[in-house]
């Protein structure tokens, strides 16, 4: 089978999970675990949904709504995606 090659970058904590999930299934390399959930996704088995940003008022009520976290952590979670490119023109109320 030709195969060809590409690189990826993903960030350290993201690299060690591929690393810990790739020895806990059983595969010899990231490459072979990679691959197999390239064919998952092409294969219909495994489907990711589609991204659809929501306001970050939405957002924020949404988690104040659960009663599960402070204020402090909610502020934390919109300043965060306040940096982020889908969302760094949009305001929030409070």
């Amino acid at each position: 089978m030709l195969m060809s090659t590409f690189t990826i970058s993903l960030p350290t904590q993201v690299a060690r999970e591929v690393d810990t999930e790739t020895q806990k299934q059983g595969f010899a390399t990231r490459s072979e675990f990679i691959r197999a959930l390239i064919r998952r996704y092409f294969s219909k088995e495994l489907q990711f949904e589609t991204f659809s940003p929501r306001s970050l008022p939405d957002i924020q009520k949404d988690l104040e709504k659960t009663e599960k976290y402070s204020d402090v952590f909610i502020k934390s979670i919109i300043s965060g995606l306040k940096k982020s490119s889908v969302y760094e023109h949009q305001t929030t109320s409070s």
